[in-house]
């Protein structure tokens, strides 16, 4: 088939600070073996800060690239609507600017899509990274996929892990606005009552970690959370009731993480409060407990690097498993930045 006779895929970076990974993320995206790729990159960044500026600088190297502007910060979720409208492709897929796609993961998504038509995305392997170490790999959702994104919020890994037919996000009119974490999950859950998804098991993207600038405020994460509950009751009243039980003990539980991290005495008593309506601590909360009363919470954090250190060799070598010499060569400046 003829370059002229492929889909078009339209690709959207939506960048607020972290502009040093920026340029990994739009190398991954040129280097793709897919032949025809229109690359959007959207600014989040205040006009006048000093992230806005350095983003400038760097989309000066790329004159091909499309490069919007906003006029203000808005959120992620307004950042890739801004993409979503410029956007010219038969698909459309995102990427963070702190994450990048290995060089076939285009190539691989259009191939399982055509091949599916009854198909509405398509989700792969993913495999997060930080400081050097391989911290986590998480294989692409399968079977009921809007209880398995309600029961795990990291089932996608990441949200560049959204390919999609272009039609089907704009029937979802994008991502919603109003949410300013959990946008992915928010919009998973819409896509995935609106259609069925292709999982490749093959780990095509990596998350990068120690780039984070959302990182949770306790009391802001707890609006979100909230705020996800109210839009998304009748699905959560669709489980279970052992399966309601697990997901709000898994909402709780990431919360009294945020609380410990913060020493928030008062809300740490709340969120306990509410976690043992639905199960008793285990093992790790009352760790999280005891450090955080203690002040000791970064022995928390720091045990548990060592723990993925210690995995991290074997993760690696199944991510490099029938890589290309390039991927391969990519993935090790990624860990080691070199």
């Amino acid at each position: 088939m003829e370059n002229s006779e492929k889909a078009l895929v339209s690709v959207i970076i939506t960048t607020y600070h972290n502009e040093t990974y920026l340029p990994r993320a739009i190398e991954s995206v040129l280097h793709q073996s897919y032949p025809k790729i229109e690359l959007i990159v959207v600014d989040d960044n205040p006009p006048e800060s000093e992230a806005r500026q350095a983003t400038e600088k760097v989309m000066e190297q790329y004159p091909q690239v499309i490069y919007l502007r906003h006029s203000k910060n808005k959120n992620g979720a307004a950042a890739r609507n801004t993409g979503i409208r410029a956007a010219r492709g038969s698909y459309i897929c995102f990427l963070d600017n702190d994450d990048f796609y290995f060089s076939n993961h285009i190539t691989n998504c259009v191939n399982a899509i055509e091949k599916a038509p009854d198909c509405g995305c398509v989700l792969c392997g993913v495999v997060k990274i930080c400081e050097g170490i391989c911290w986590d790999m998480i294989h692409a959702p399968t079977g009921e996929l809007v209880k398995t994104l309600l029961l795990s919020e990291t089932a996608l890994g990441t949200g560049s892990n959204l390919f999609i037919r272009s039609s089907i996000v704009r029937e979802l009119k994008g991502f919603d606005e109003s949410f300013i974490r959990h946008q992915d999950v928010e919009f998973g859950l819409r896509l995935f009552e609106r259609c069925c998804a292709c999982s490749l098991d093959d780990i095509q993207i990596v998350k990068e970690m120690s780039g984070f600038s959302n990182a949770p405020n306790l009391e802001k994460f707890f609006e979100t959370k909230k705020h996800f509950w109210e839009k998304f009751h009748t699905e959560i009243r669709c489980l279970s009731e052992t399966e309601q039980k697990r997901y709000f003990a898994r909402q709780y539980s990431a919360l009294l993480y945020v609380a410990c991290k913060e020493n928030n005495r008062e809300q740490i008593k709340h969120i306990v409060s509410q976690l043992k309506k639905y199960r008793s601590l285990d093992k790790r909360e009352q760790l999280l407990l005891l450090l955080s009363k203690m002040h000791l919470f970064y022995v928390y954090e720091i045990s548990k690097k060592k723990v993925k250190q210690v995995k991290s060799r074997q993760l690696y070598e199944k991510v490099i498993k029938n890589k290309s010499s390039y991927d391969v060569e990519i993935f090790k400046k990624a860990l080691y930045h070199v």
